[in-house]
């Protein structure tokens, strides 16, 4: 990570944009590593997801426990999302921001004009007309409704479907040695990744808006480090210091990919060989939590909302941050776990706040930076309420969660 950093550097100062060389080793050789590896991972996504899914529910014969885990999971993961963007409010209210000459100019991405309509029925894009267009379209919402719905179906008739059973069964471990396979190529994917960001953006991307920059950060760590604390004082007597050193690797990862989904399948992993985690419980919510739980996106969204509202001089009011915090908590359900998604999302929150909507040109040149870092939070968040639902239902194995990691 740490050579990638330094030697996308060495490329952003020692080569121009039109150098050949860089656009051969930059675009030519680790852009294509890179995009391979997120390719091939996200690839798994969908059936990894499907299929763990299934086993997941089947093995939990009690009904009514997966209807206490299932509402215990959904919870925590909102009042998490609700914690994180009332944090980042109010780290933003205590910046004063100086804008100086900056000017938002023309320049916007296109596919902030194409939200879809259906975003404000957002229950309804949880359900899918057809599941193999849902399949094919990398839904990853309807993918888990559908999966979710099999699995429980199948659970209550399980002994009379002992084929298909097995048969999940087989899959899943076929899928996930096939995900390992992949895993195996992580350090050069990760070295390629970060030099071909900052041979492109170069430092500088940490210097313009270093207000909002740090106002984000401070969000970022200040819901890391407390409010996932919290959850684990209040609500588990799992010991913390175990849960964050076991973080360093998964947080690493996570930060190179930007991509809550692509890093299901090591995330998984992690949870069930790292923290104990019974793979039935874990294959149910890291992929509900890479789905619906965007702590560091709703962070993002709610310090990105303040910064654009006091660049547009507009004064908010309590109603507007009730309204951030809602619309925040919504749209963070609503954003796919891919990069850069959250900041697509942000124009719905800047409609509901009447906050012209080109202000986001001002936010996309330290953007992918911050994607990186709010992955790493997402991440951390669908492991936190994983470990503290599992504790509750003795579904972690405390001798591994307490056992020493490298």
């Amino acid at each position: 990570m740490l050579l990638g950093v330094l030697l996308g550097i060495f490329f952003n100062l020692s080569f121009n944009d039109e150098s050949p060389l860089k656009n051969i080793i930059i675009f030519g050789v680790f852009d294509t590593i890179g995009l391979i590896f997120l390719t091939l991972l996200k690839m798994m996504v969908l059936p990894l997801i499907f299929v763990s899914i299934i086993c997941g529910t089947i093995s939990i014969s009690d009904p009514s426990k997966l209807t206490r885990l299932g509402l215990k999971t959904l919870s925590l993961y909102l009042l998490s999302t609700i914690l994180a963007i009332s944090i980042a409010l109010s780290v933003s209210n205590s910046i004063s921001y100086n804008f100086g000459d900056f000017d938002v100019g023309t320049s916007i991405i296109k596919d902030l004009t194409k939200i879809e309509s259906n975003q404000q029925n957002f229950i309804l894009n949880f359900i899918p007309e057809n599941f193999f267009f849902a399949l094919s379209s990398g839904n990853v919402l309807q993918v888990l409704f559908f999966a979710l719905f099999l699995g429980i179906t199948s659970s209550v008739i399980r002994d009379d479907i002992p084929e298909f059973v097995k048969l999940m069964e087989n899959l899943n471990k076929i899928f996930i040695k096939i995900v390992f396979t992949i895993i195996a190529i992580t350090p050069i994917a990760v070295f390629c990744l970060l030099a071909k960001t900052f041979a492109i953006q170069g430092s500088e991307v940490l210097y313009p808006l270093i207000q909002y920059f740090l106002t984000v950060v401070g969000a970022l760590l200040v819901h890391f480090f407390f409010s996932y604390a919290l959850f684990l004082y209040f609500l588990s007597d799992l010991n913390i210091k175990c849960f964050y050193k076991k973080l360093k690797k998964l947080i690493v990862f996570t930060f190179s990919t930007s991509s809550s989904n692509a890093s299901i399948p090591y995330t998984l992993d992690t949870v069930n060989k790292d923290y104990g985690v019974k793979k039935s419980f874990a294959s149910f919510s890291i992929p509900l939590g890479a789905t619906i739980n965007m702590d560091g996106t709703a962070i993002m969204q709610g310090c990105a909302t303040y910064f654009l509202a006091a660049y547009y001089g507009i004064s908010l009011e309590l109603y507007d941050y009730l309204t951030i915090i809602i619309t925040a908590t919504l749209a963070s359900i609503g954003t796919a776990g891919i990069p850069s998604a959250g900041i697509i999302m942000l124009s719905i929150i800047l409609e509901q706040i009447g906050i012209p909507v080109e202000g986001i040109a001002l936010l996309l040149g330290i953007d992918r930076l911050l994607d990186m870092m709010r992955t790493s939070i997402n991440v951390s968040g669908d492991v936190c309420i994983t470990c503290v639902v599992a504790k509750s239902e003795e579904l972690i194995d405390d001798d591994v969660f307490r056992a020493s990691s490298d």
